[in-house]
């Protein structure tokens, strides 16, 4: 691959490193460290694009090759795995065994596993089973100056007594970088179905959605979207198109057979009496398309922002948003939140650049007034260099600080890429 493909927010590296191995890791590491180098560590690059711009950037390290043997413990429920593995690879292995990893990211042919822990990436099944630092039990983590640490598991603390595997969970490689990490698995369920509704009115969509967050049993994924993006998901299997303004409830239930029958059964009689204009029981390819669909729209939005809060304030912060924008009808505005997790997915196609730029200032502007977290995950070069992409963290950026100077003094890893452009 061009030297050019390893560019990131318009820089481009000197030199491209490709270890294979973790004595190759540590040796590339060491070497960057003494000649006061800076690297990048990427692997499929489906979220190089979030963070801020780098302050230097010498070489790329590239951990796609980093791959190894996969450690699969199917009595214990764990496996251990290198960072260069695709999600989608290691599903299929442990699919053998009827298991499955907890978590869903987007792009699994392509998001490496290593890469999808440091950027503690977001997806659908977050409502039933959490984020996926809830299930790193372990994890093999290459220090800035190639030093060789593990914490987790039945390995105890490093030297310094943090947790590293805790640290590194969304850490986005500044303080190491993950070249192995321990999980929990979970079984395949029997069986998964996927009902989508629709509603003319957002505050019923909400209401139906947390019902079934709050009610006896819990959705494997519950996803409230609006926008474009609504009509989109309603619109991926034939559906006819439905009227303006219109918001849709994407539920996939997952269990044993007879338990989803009656969960689905109990899921159509809720949408049909409380207001839906119109609900489908979706096949699995027919489910597939859709929640592909969602991950399509990510992939092709010029802005996206991701806010991490209760439901509630997530819910009320995109009403705020939308209705902001709405004088902005070329914004192409759109919301993906999931009702369980409270994460909530904020995207933009602007017809212009100034579009853009007044569009980014006002969803980061609402963001900073919200109370949660979030990340301007994509927007222009010209607009990441006017801000910190990271919500303030408040007096907590000197505890920050200070572990990012305890691991890597010389900001040789990912400098000026995370929180407060440390």
């Amino acid at each position: 691959m061009h030297i050019v493909n390893y560019s990131v927010d318009g820089l481009t590296p000197k030199s491209i490193e490709r270890p294979e191995t973790i004595n190759e890791l540590s040796d590339v590491l060491s070497t960057v460290h003494s000649h006061g180098l800076s690297a990048i560590p990427l692997g499929g690059r489906t979220r190089i694009k979030v963070g801020n711009i780098p302050s230097s950037y010498d070489v790329a390290i590239d951990l796609s090759g980093f791959i190894g043997k996969i450690e699969h413990e199917p009595g214990d429920m764990t496996v251990v795995v290198n960072a260069g593995v695709t999600l989608s690879t290691l599903n299929k292995l442990l699919a053998a065994e009827g298991q499955r990893m907890p978590f869903e990211v987007r792009n699994p042919d392509k998001a490496t596993i290593g890469g999808s822990v440091a950027s503690n990436a977001p997806g659908h099944r977050q409502s039933s089973t959490g984020g996926i630092r809830d299930w790193v039990i372990g994890m093999q983590t290459v220090l800035a100056d190639g030093t060789v640490t593990k914490s987790g598991g039945r390995v105890v603390k490093n030297v310094q007594g943090y947790e590293m595997h805790r640290l590194n969970t969304g850490a986005f490689g500044t303080l190491g970088i993950v070249s192995q990490i321990a999980f929990k698995l979970v079984p395949i369920p029997a069986e998964q179905q996927t009902i989508i509704a629709w509603f003319d009115d957002d505050k019923t969509a909400a209401s139906v959605g947390m019902s079934f967050v709050n009610g006896l049993f819990m959705p494997e994924a519950i996803t409230l979207v609006s926008g474009p993006a609504a009509k989109r998901v309603v619109t991926a299997n034939g559906e006819s198109l439905p009227p303006d303004n219109i918001w849709a409830l994407l539920i996939r239930l997952g269990g044993g057979v007879r338990s989803v029958e009656r969960q689905v059964n109990e899921v159509v009689g809720t949408v049909g009496s409380q207001g839906a204009s119109g609900f489908s029981v979706l096949d699995d390819s027919e489910a597939s398309k859709t929640w592909s669909e969602l991950e399509v729209i990510h992939k092709q939005a010029e802005i996206s922002a991701r806010l991490i809060s209760r439901p509630s304030i997530a819910l009320t912060t995109v009403s705020s948003i939308e209705k902001h924008l709405k004088i902005n009808a070329d914004s192409d505005i759109s919301a993906v939140t999931d009702l369980g997790f409270g994460s909530t997915t904020i995207t933009a196609n602007p017809s212009n650049d100034a579009e853009s730029l007044k569009v980014a200032k006002l969803i980061n502007n609402q963001l900073l007034e919200t109370s949660g977290s979030f990340v301007i995950e994509a927007c222009p070069l010209s607009i990441k260099q006017e801000m910190d992409v990271f919500s303030h963290v408040g007096n907590s950026i000197n505890l920050m600080r200070r572990i990012k100077h305890e691991f890597d003094p010389n900001y040789t890893l990912n400098p000026g890429r995370f929180v407060g452009k440390i």
